[in-house]
């Protein structure tokens, strides 16, 4: 019960941050005196970028009877992202360890990884987007090797300056015939806050 309600909390904290981020961005005053105003700099989210996170993962339910269990989580990002106008597209693969086991330690969820595409909207050092692709998981000991399925989420990214941003993402993740768990798949959560390095990164002039 506490875990559902963490997440349910995370992720309207998650939603509140990108409303917040959206309502961060204003047009820059055309200073008085100049003929058209100075140019102003905007910034550039195309490009590669690579990064670390970390955050907290929730499983529905496990085939002993028992609850929804949770565990925290860490990895890392890579991608790269292209810019038209405040469209902002790209694709995403990260790979995660976590600590979530069931009674009597056995793992449920050691490792997990996707590859997905980004789709969102800039508000210039604010980017809100969307996420989904392709996922898979496992564990050790006596697991079988790995599972694989679909995963789905929206996050929101802030530039900290043109070649550091921050972010928090939520993403959900079904995978097929995993053990431990009811029924012939698992529903597993995650809520994590990152933080990418964007190679190249420079802000562009606009007028």
């Amino acid at each position: 019960m506490l875990n559902r309600i963490f997440l349910a909390a995370a992720s309207a904290a998650l939603l509140a941050t990108a409303a917040n981020a959206a309502d961060m961005y204003t047009a820059p005053a055309i200073a008085a005196g100049y003929k058209d105003g100075p140019a102003y700099v905007g910034v550039n989210w195309s490009g590669f970028y690579a990064g670390i996170d970390g955050g907290y993962g929730y499983v529905e339910k496990t085939s002993s009877g028992q609850g929804g269990i949770g565990g925290g989580l860490g990895g890392g990002q890579a991608g790269y992202d292209f810019q038209s106008g405040s469209y902002v597209f790209g694709v995403e693969a990260d790979f995660q360890g976590s600590d979530i086991t069931k009674g009597g330690g056995l793992p449920v969820f050691n490792y997990s990884g996707t590859i997905r595409g980004r789709a969102g909207f800039a508000f210039d050092r604010a980017l809100l987007y969307a996420t989904g692709g392709f996922s898979y998981g496992g564990c050790s000991g006596d697991c079988p090797p790995r599972h694989t399925g679909w995963v789905g989420g929206a996050g929101v990214e802030y530039k900290l300056a043109s070649d550091w941003s921050v972010k928090a993402e939520y993403q959900h993740l079904e995978l097929s015939d995993f053990p431990y768990v009811s029924g012939d798949h698992t529903d597993t959560d995650t809520v994590r806050a990152g933080l990418n390095y964007h190679f190249g990164g420079s802000d562009v002039p606009l007028k």
